[in-house]
């Protein structure tokens, strides 16, 4: 036997680092299968499915998030049970520090845990070019400018983000049915998009269509005139072509609420391709519990898979969108303009995105430089139309009536069911929100209540609109509707 001695100080070196690294990684995977049984699935997914160690250096450990979302919860919320199980797998007393990094694909090496933020593609990194046939897009109805690289996450959007890319990577093994919603122009569409030109991409093979409710109703309908008229298109060819898919995406579903024939032939169109295990996922302005027109057995299989929901962008949210359509598009447009139209537009990405057009249409109009002042004299009728738009107490009480499916003469009535308490609540905070009227003509327009329950109510919704965001979210969709 031949022993050979190195007196090489970076060989040695070399050799710590390896294993310094080796036992991280070994400590971080002991200390995640402890957490995997504390703390329920769907947390130690969002937080931990893609947090991974660093480097121990002198009994410091250093924790890599996704990003400041992750952190701040992992900070606030499990920092304790971190420390406590480190230390003791680690048989010692280390300090723990997070920082947040980007993870190159080539990079990762993520937590064997759950599917939710596992492989979720970096915003700072872009995929290469797809090689995604014209036949194949033409087939699925999807529109190929829509992916996860040209999704801007934020807080509102991004639990919403990690389960359509968990979605995208594993079709019909996690997150299925997945259900979401959001109110208009906050990003559904986008999303359910992004998934199946992902999978497209990924998974050639797989059939993915993409309809609407409005299209599928209209198919229907085609198909069953086309059955009694000796057409083409029969009803065998409609249920082929969906029910034979591996993947189907359908947006915007409150469609078929009120159309029985239509939401008979999803209730078996959504059972067969369940039960094979494909992947199903709904868009939606509103959650499963909300819908008054479409049956029970329809709206319970919507809530068995998973459900989630995008909210308005915030004034720094709505900024990034600006700036990355103004790279995107490198036009001459300071921050301090964005910024300007993001303050000032706050309901919507379609309608944040139409202000910047009409900004830089009138920039273009009268010349000049695209200025803060500018932006103010391009967007000062819109602010000023929509701030004086004439809305009378007749159509706010039809916006909500439509909004909760609910009949005028019920919310005029003395009925006090739960289903019409809330709808007749918003009717009066938003006609007294909107119009400026007197609470005793409120009152009497209500089938003459008094003012001091009108004053109850519009009370309930403004504490509710602080403290409850499905209370907010319909709210701020009513009033959308109503500008509209």
């Amino acid at each position: 036997m031949v022993c050979l001695k190195i007196n090489c100080p970076t060989y040695y070196m070399f050799i710590q680092e390896e294993k310094n690294e080796l036992d991280i990684k070994d400590l971080w995977k002991r200390v995640l299968a402890e957490l995997q049984i504390t703390i329920n699935p769907s947390s130690y997914n969002m937080f931990f499915g893609n947090t991974y160690p660093e480097k121990i250096e002198n009994n410091e450990i250093t924790l890599i998030c996704l990003n400041g979302f992750v952190k701040e919860n992992i900070e606030k919320k499990f920092f304790s049970l971190v420390q406590e199980s480190v230390n003791r797998i680690g048989k010692g007393t280390f300090k723990i520090s997070f920082t947040i990094k980007d993870r190159l694909k080539e990079q990762q090496e993520p937590a064997k845990a759950g599917p939710l933020f596992e492989n979720m593609p970096s915003q700072q990194t872009p995929r290469s070019a797809t090689s995604v046939s014209k036949e194949s897009y033409t087939k699925s109805n999807l529109t190929p400018k829509f992916t996860f690289e040209t999704y801007i996450m934020g807080k509102n959007n991004q639990l919403a983000f990690a389960i359509a890319s968990a979605v995208a990577q594993n079709p019909g093994k996690v997150y299925n049915p997945f259900f979401l919603y959001a109110g208009v122009g906050l990003g559904k569409t986008h999303l359910i998009h992004a998934i199946g030109n992902r999978i497209l991409e990924e998974k050639p093979g797989l059939k993915v269509i993409y309809t609407t409710g409005e299209s599928f109703t209209n198919e229907l309908i085609e198909s069953i005139k086309s059955g009694r008229g000796g057409g083409r298109y029969t009803s065998n060819d409609f249920r082929d072509k969906f029910r034979k898919a591996d993947v189907l995406l359908i947006d915007d579903i409150q469609f078929i609420a009120g159309k029985e024939t239509t939401q008979e032939e999803f209730f078996h169109t959504f059972n067969a391709l369940y039960m094979t295990q494909k992947q199903i996922v709904i868009t939606s302005d509103r959650p499963p519990k909300d819908f008054k027109k479409i049956e029970e057995r329809i709206t319970s299989r919507f809530e068995s898979g998973i459900t989630a929901d995008i909210q308005a962008p915030d004034e720094e949210m709505r900024s990034a969108i600006l700036r990355k359509k103004r790279d995107e598009n490198q036009d001459a447009v300071s921050n301090n303009v964005l910024d300007f139209i993001a303050e000032k537009i706050d309901t919507n990405v379609r309608e944040l995105e139409g202000a910047y057009l009409q900004v830089l249409t009138y920039a273009k109009a009268f010349g000049g430089d695209v200025s803060v002042e500018t932006a103010a004299k391009a967007l000062g009728q819109k602010i000023k139309s929509e701030t004086n738009k004439a809305i009378n107490l007749n159509q706010i009480l039809k916006t909500v009536c439509n909004y909760y499916s609910v009949k005028t003469a019920d919310i005029k009535g003395p009925r006090r069911n739960k289903e019409l308490v809330i709808p007749r609540q918003i009717t009066m905070y938003l006609i007294q929100e909107l119009t400026k009227t007197p609470l005793v003509s409120i009152g009497e327009f209500l089938g003459g209540r008094d003012h001091t329950t009108i004053m109850h109510g519009v009370g309930k919704i403004e504490k509710d609109i602080l403290n409850q965001d499905k209370m907010r979210e319909d709210v701020i969709n009513i009033r959308k509707e109503l500008s509209a």
